[in-house]
């Protein structure tokens, strides 16, 4: 875990401040117990890694017992920015950093480890930062340590300090420790902190596309074993790229409903589109591409012509060919123009790529068409962010929480908007 390894200055030669014991003191309260405290901290790892494996979390966990020389200079620095006779409590004498790799196991991490620990405070890093500004996020925890595992060392609180980040927030933590915290240097001119502040929005931003990445995956699973365990389903495929799990309850609307309507064309396209459908659930997506590409070879009703184009186009994007994506949801829009569902894929697309405008009409014509429908609201107000427009992209996020109120990347995105506007 990164922290300031610089030595200590001139004031830290005799006492931290007025309140707190001379430094040869400290150093041998701190030597003395410092064995132990591994051990504490090595049990406490033990125990949240066993906790989290239990629950299907695999991160990576990072911990230390801080340095002396890093303790006494915080404290140090504390005292002189506090009040009163008492030194300020330093509160991560002993660290641990949970690092997993979406946003929404940030959520379940934080639930279980409240839920199982003895948790006295939280706090959310970043939360008081605007978006012009270049803070690092992280939630931390303080685990009260009492009994044997309670800690003596004059100035520290007896807690764990438990941090919890993505990889791309830890990144941006590490780069900034060092460019910023650690570095005796001012910034020199208002362009670097410019772009300093953009880098940590690009990877915030980041951080939010992977989860709909990621929600997409999920939901292709999830309709996967519905078409498994039921007879005569409905598409196990989800209607929308940046649909989240349990958007949409049943099977009815969702921009798919082929096996009926090809068992009325013919045996030949029922078995095709089944073929296709499974590859493409299962994750075989060059073949399901191949598969799409055969049928659309077929005499096929306009709309279910749009329909293949979407699907073929989810697949597309989900191998990374945006631009061939792009043009199989413009198809789709060309046979179907009611198809809404295309019109939010498209969207996507097009913010992926960088033409914001273009995604925002599509993302709006989406809305149009199905108010009642997540997707679109949650592509716009991802655009509309990209684009600046933070009061619109905040109230849409709070239509997706009003349709989804548990939507973890919706209710990350309106947080980081209402600091960055308030």
């Amino acid at each position: 875990m990164a922290e300031n390894n610089g030595l200590l200055g001139s004031s830290a030669k005799g006492k931290a401040g007025s309140g707190a014991p001379p430094l040869e003191q400290l150093r041998l309260q701190y030597q003395g117990h410092c064995g132990r405290w591994e051990e504490v901290l090595l049990d406490i790892h033990r125990r949240i890694r066993a906790l989290l494996e239990r629950h299907g979390y695999s991160p990576t966990i990072k911990y230390r017992v801080k340095r002396f020389e890093n303790f006494y200079e915080k404290l140090n620095r504390a005292e002189r920015g506090g009040s009163g006779s008492d030194p300020p409590a330093v509160s991560d004498l002993l660290g641990l950093r949970i690092i997993c790799p979406f946003l929404e196991d940030i959520d379940g991490v934080e639930r279980l480890i409240t839920e199982n620990f003895p948790i006295i405070e939280v706090e959310r890093k970043g939360a008081q930062h605007s978006f012009r500004e270049f803070g690092y996020d992280s939630v931390h925890l303080l685990m009260r340590l009492d009994g044997p595992a309670r800690l003596h060392l004059s100035g520290a609180r007896s807690v764990c300090e438990i941090q919890l980040r993505t990889t791309l927030q830890d990144a941006w933590a590490e780069v900034e420790h060092e460019l910023v915290y650690k570095s005796t240097i001012a910034l020199p001119k208002e362009s670097v902190k410019r772009k300093l502040a953009a880098l940590n929005a690009i990877l915030t931003l980041s951080d939010l596309m992977f989860q709909e990445i990621r929600d997409f995956q999920k939901e292709i699973r999830k309709r996967d074993e519905q078409r498994r365990t039921k007879l005569g389903p409905a598409l196990p495929m989800p209607g929308c790229l940046g649909l989240p799990e349990g958007a949409e309850d049943g099977s009815e609307d969702l921009g798919f409903p082929l096996l009926s309507v090809a068992g009325a064309a013919g045996g030949s396209l029922e078995k095709a589109m089944l073929a296709a459908l499974d590859a493409h659930s299962r994750g075989e997506l060059e073949a399901a591409i191949d598969l799409y590409g055969r049928i659309l070879e077929m005499k096929l009703d306009g709309k279910i012509r749009a329909l293949v184009y979407n699907h073929r186009g989810m697949a597309r994007f989900a191998v990374g060919d945006y631009r061939q994506a792009l043009h199989d949801f413009s198809q789709a829009l060309r046979f179907d123009g009611a198809n809404h569902r295309a019109y939010a894929n498209r969207g996507l697309c097009y913010r992926l790529l960088g033409r914001l405008q273009q995604s925002l009409k599509d993302y709006e014509k989406a809305v149009e068409m199905a108010p009642a429908a997540l997707d679109g609201f949650w592509g716009r107000a991802q655009t509309c962010y990209e684009m600046g427009l933070l009061t619109r992209a905040l109230a849409d996020c709070e239509k997706v929480l009003s349709l989804k109120d548990d939507f973890a990347p919706a209710r990350q995105l309106a947080q980081a908007i209402r600091h960055s506007m308030f």
